[in-house]
C-alpha cells in the first residue's frame, strides 16, 4: 500500500526549502555569477516551472536565500533575550535546520548561543560578533551584497533585509552589552562595523591579519566602556 501523500501545503513548503538549499549551496560553492536559475533548478531536481511558482526571478530567488540565511541566525541571537526556556528553544530549532542553511554551522550556533547566555564582557561581546561574520552562512550573503552593486533589483530587495538583520543584531547585542551602559549602542555599532570590514580584508590575506584587529579592538573597547 503506498504511503499517503504530504499535504499539498507540506510539499509546497518542502520544495521551498529545497530550492532555497541548492540556492545555499550554489553561492557558495560557485559564487553569485554560477548561480543562475538554471543551475539552481539542476541542483534542487525540480521543474523550472515549480521553481518560477515558488521565485519568478533570479532576484527573488537571492532575496529569498538571504531571508531564510537572516532567520536561522537571528533564531541564535534572539535565544539570548530570555533567561529561561533555554532548553525549550533549543529543542524547538531541531526542527528547523531543513532552511537553505543546512546544518552548517549547527555546532558554532550552539556555541555562540551558550557564550551568548553568560556573556558579561566585551571581550564576550567581540567574540560573539566575530563568530557570526564567519562561516558559510555570512560568505552566502557576501556573494549577494557584492552582486548588488550592480544589479538595482536585487539591491532594492536586500536593502529591508539588510536594515532588518543589523537592526536585530544590533539591538540584542546591545543587550548583552548592558542596555544601562551608556556607551553601549555606539559601542556595539563599531564592533559590527569594524569587525565586518576585518572579517572582508580577511577575504584576501590569511586570517592572522583579521586575528590581530580583532585582539587590538578587544584592548580599545575595553578602555571606551570603562572610560563611559
Amino acid at each position: 500500500m503506498p504511503a499517503p501523500r504530504r499535504p499539498k501545503q507540506e510539499r509546497s513548503v518542502a520544495t521551498r526549502a529545497k530550492i532555497l538549499e541548492a540556492a545555499y549551496g550554489s553561492l557558495i560553492d560557485r559564487g553569485y555569477g554560477a548561480t543562475t536559475v538554471g543551475e539552481v533548478q539542476n541542483r534542487a531536481g525540480v521543474a523550472r516551472g515549480t521553481l518560477l511558482h515558488h521565485f519568478p526571478t533570479r532576484g527573488a530567488l537571492m532575496a529569498g536565500v538571504v531571508e531564510d540565511i537572516i532567520e536561522r541566525r537571528l533564531r541564535v541571537l534572539t535565544s539570548v533575550e530570555t533567561d529561561g526556556g533555554d532548553d525549550d528553544n533549543a529543542a524547538g530549532n531541531d526542527g528547523n535546520d531543513d532552511n537553505a542553511a543546512g546544518n552548517d554551522g549547527n555546532d558554532a550556533d550552539n556555541a555562540a548561543r551558550d557564550r551568548a547566555h553568560s556573556a558579561a564582557t566585551w571581550d564576550d561581546i567581540v567574540d560573539l560578533v566575530w563568530e557570526e561574520l564567519q562561516g558559510p552562512p555570512f560568505t552566502a550573503a557576501l556573494e549577494l551584497w557584492v552582486a548588488s552593486r550592480t544589479d538595482p533589483d536585487l539591491r532594492q530587495a536586500l536593502i529591508p533585509l539588510q536594515e532588518r538583520i543589523f537592526g536585530t543584531v544590533h539591538r540584542n547585542v546591545t543587550r548583552l552589552a548592558g542596555d544601562d551602559h551608556p556607551r553601549a549602542p555606539m559601542l556595539v555599532q563599531f564592533t559590527i562595523d569594524l569587525l565586518t570590514g576585518a572579517h572582508l580584508a580577511g577575504t584576501l590575506e590569511p586570517r592572522v591579519g583579521s586575528a590581530a584587529v580583532v585582539r587590538a579592538w578587544k584592548v580599545a573597547v575595553r578602555e571606551l566602556a570603562a572610560h563611559g
